[in-house]
């Protein structure tokens, strides 16, 4: 489950639970003589009828002056040069294909999945190992009945714009591309051999992941999200969650030394565990009221 929790728990990450109910995620609260900062821990990618915007989270949010998101990727404005990123960093050198740096198994897991998703082994081959494994992972959460257009920040990022809120990003979206493109070719390789083979089990612990946010569960979140990736992927762990926390946790502290109400709407895999961004803050001396 290693994988495919870093490919959903990062750049376009995707999470679910099934059937519609109401959730009570978490929300923290920083205050200070002018300021009021609200951290909310995010899906990406939910199935359509989780009632999850609670009383609670919807009058922090609606009270921010300002709403900082990871990245612009909800924002139509942003597609255009997404896509030319992507692609600037999508292809194999001219003469590898996705098979040769892949185990014969892994392939003829791909082969027998691609279809699924709507693609062909085939139109895998010139792909990275990473773009690769974000096309295969998010394609199966799809197939399974999860909409992108029901996540958080594709919910809440409208209504911000709308509202005419200031948006703000504590990342571009090149920064969080080359987060995957970056890695070196081995850890891409086994990112894409492990998610294939996590297919079979992936929903199931997905839906253990959901539930734990859904109820605000942070112990369970971190296991869920951290602890396997900790363990069996700690390259991939530093640079998808520990660095970025770090970088998080000092912009957070900068925005305190403003004014005025910020809601944050980050990962929630993001926030919990010993190096998550609510005990960075605290560790900083920073007084952070929720669980």
């Amino acid at each position: 489950m290693t994988m495919f929790n870093t490919v959903t728990g990062g750049f376009l990450s995707a999470l679910m639970l099934a059937g519609a109910a109401m959730a009570d995620p978490s929300l923290w609260h920083i205050e200070d003589e002018d300021s009021d900062v609200y951290i909310f821990g995010t899906v990406h990618i939910l199935r359509p009828g989780l009632e999850w915007q609670s009383d609670e989270v919807m009058r922090a949010f609606e009270s921010a002056d300002t709403v900082y998101f990871e990245a612009p990727v909800n924002d139509p404005a942003e597609a255009a040069g997404m896509q030319q990123i992507l692609m600037a960093n999508a292809l194999n050198p001219a003469g590898t294909t996705l098979s040769s740096l892949v185990s014969d198994e892994a392939w003829s897991q791909i082969e027998a999945f691609a279809p699924r998703v709507g693609v062909t082994a085939a139109q895998l081959e010139p792909l990275r190992p990473w773009l690769a494994t974000i096309q295969l992972g998010v394609g199966f959460i799809m197939i399974s009945g999860y909409d992108p257009q029901s996540g958080v920040e594709a919910t809440l990022w409208p209504q911000a714009n709308e509202a005419g809120k200031t948006l703000a990003y504590f990342e571009t979206v090149e920064e969080q591309i080359g987060f995957f493109a970056n890695l070196p070719q081995d850890i891409e390789v086994a990112l894409l051999e492990e998610t294939v083979a996590d297919f079979e089990t992936a929903p199931d612990q997905l839906d253990t992941l959901v539930a734990a946010w859904a109820d605000g569960d942070q112990a369970t979140i971190d296991n869920v999200m951290n602890a396997e990736m900790r363990a069996d992927a700690p390259e991939v762990h530093d640079v998808i969650i520990v660095q970025r926390n770090h970088r998080w946790a000092g912009q957070i502290e900068d925005i305190l030394d403003g004014s005025g109400t910020v809601f944050i709407a980050v990962g929630s895999g993001h926030l919990p565990g010993e190096e998550g961004v609510i005990s960075l803050l605290r560790d900083r001396g920073i007084v952070v009221s929720g669980p």
